[in-house]
């Protein structure tokens, strides 16, 4: 029995059904963190270019408005102020006269060299409310344009400098970065992912060793390993020590769990044995007793063999737990274990036992383990099935053998076992939900499972062809020692 079913054993409590992968977490983590890099990356190349751009275009038109107040002489008329102002315009930068009712003034020529669509009017752009740093953007005919103004004094007339840069070409830039970019941070996280997961896979492997010997570790060598700390990484050493901790008090624990089972056992076999032995005597002096006193001498003698039953499984378990049994894995024959079992138990049966045609018949079949440890768990399931099926309905024992398999079972007409109590009744002290009021410790069924186990064989329940339950004892078949 490993280390987990030991501790489940022990506790009711149960780790959650749904688990999560640490190895997929950190992947996925860093994955994402990459993503986000690359995401905010991309974010604030987007937000200053669009500020470098607004910048460039307030300078630009300062720049302008300077160049034409710096002319020597300055101009004085609407003529001469929007003659300077073609000399100053580029095929992607127009700036334009606006009188003080919004109407554009000699702007005819500039839009002869300016990359706008065809019809489209200046005087219904989009007006610029505030100051010189308020930049608008404009989308005409598919082409995106940056705009703004900026007032000055002519004489005694306040005029507004209007100004409009096409800004497609930069737009068509930044989007062919943006897309380099993007491109980059995919294969930047497929890079960092196939770098990261071996180094995952690396890093988290202690853990996974340090899984599988903690796995490795049985009920039975609780008290002689231990996980090497000196072996395990630095994030893991506290874990280890903590394990072996608490394997150290497993240990101590089961191991007085084992002396007391084992001093109780031996205290109680005389006794018991003393009151069997004396209430068989005195029911044997039947003459000298009453109707009642003979009843209530035999309920004595039954409940001191039932007793002297548990105290032998109890010392059965004991003796397995401490490796104190030590059993012969030599060949015997099958049908003569059953023929020998069915003997001893027939009259206790009532005539119920039945062995089904064939099972001892023809070739003899031989199976790996120790054949008196094979007739108790055998004699252990009968007197199992005949206390959980009473009446008269029979015990039918079968024999099926394959190359590398012998099977024995044991089947009755009962209730059945149900499927979520399969395991349950293998176990210590548990029992099924059609137990009820038929008596009985949950220790029978562990014995067998704990002595087949120990010769390598298993035992299960499975649903009888007829109803009921058939228990089933697996060993390793086997030829004989010697020819006969």
């Amino acid at each position: 029995m490993k280390l987990l079913a030991f501790s489940r054993s022990l506790s009711p409590f149960r780790l959650p059904a749904r688990v999560f992968s640490i190895r997929r977490r950190l992947l996925g983590l860093s994955l994402l963190a990459v993503l986000g890099g690359y995401a905010l990356l991309i974010g604030a190349t987007a937000l200053l270019a669009s500020q470098e751009r607004l910048t460039q275009h307030r300078a630009t038109a300062a720049s302008m408005r300077q160049l034409l107040l710096g002319r020597r002489p300055l101009p004085q008329s609407l003529d001469a102020v929007s003659a300077a102002l073609a000399q100053l315009i580029s095929p992607n930068f127009l700036v334009w006269l606006e009188t003080d009712q919004g109407i554009p003034y000699g702007a005819a020529p500039q839009i002869r060299q300016f990359s706008i669509p065809t019809g489209v009017s200046l005087a219904r752009l989009p007006r610029t409310m505030g100051g010189p740093d308020q930049v608008a953007v404009v989308r005409v005919g598919g082409l995106t344009y940056l705009t703004s103004a900026q007032e000055f004094q002519l004489g005694t007339r306040t005029l507004r400098l209007r100004f409009l840069e096409d800004i497609t070409q930069k737009l068509a830039q930044q989007r062919l970065l943006l897309i380099m970019m993007l491109v980059a941070a995919g294969l930047a996280t497929l890079f960092t992912g196939l770098l990261l997961r071996p180094v995952l896979v690396r890093g988290l492997s202690p853990l996974h060793d340090l899984g599988l010997r903690m796995q490795e570790i049985s009920s039975d060598t609780l008290d002689s390993q231990r996980v090497l700390v000196q072996s395990q990484p630095r994030e893991l050493a506290p874990i280890a020590e903590a394990f072996n901790d608490l394997l150290d008090r497993l240990s101590a624990s089961w191991e007085r769990q084992r002396g007391f089972v084992n001093g109780v056992s031996h205290e109680l076999r005389t006794p018991i044995s003393l009151i069997r032995n004396y209430a068989g005597r005195m029911r044997r002096r039947s003459l000298e007793l009453t109707e009642q006193q003979y009843e209530q001498i035999t309920l004595i003698e039954d409940e001191a063999g039932r007793m002297g039953r548990l105290v032998a499984d109890l010392l059965s378990l004991t003796r397995i737990d401490s490796q104190r049994t030590m059993m012969p894995f030599d060949p015997f024959d099958v049908g003569q274990a059953i023929e020998r079992v069915v003997e001893r138990l027939q009259a206790r049966s009532g005539g119920r036992l039945t062995i089904s045609l064939g099972a001892t018949q023809g070739a003899r079949t031989f199976a790996l383990g120790d054949a008196d440890r094979f007739e108790q768990c055998l004699a252990n399931l009968i007197e199992n099935a005949l206390k959980y099926v009473p009446g008269v309905s029979p015990i039918v024992l079968r024999l099926d053998a394959s190359l590398d398999r012998v099977v024995v079972h044991v089947m009755d007409s009962g209730p059945g076992v149900p499927e979520a109590d399969r395991t349950r009744i293998f176990e210590r002290f548990g029992r099924g939900r059609h137990a009820g009021s038929v008596p009985g410790s949950g220790v029978g069924l562990a014995v067998v499972r704990a002595l087949m186990e120990a010769m390598g064989g298993t035992v299960v329940v499975a649903d009888a062809p007829e109803g009921g339950a058939d228990f089933q004892l697996r060993l390793k078949g086997a030829a004989p020692l010697h020819a006969t």
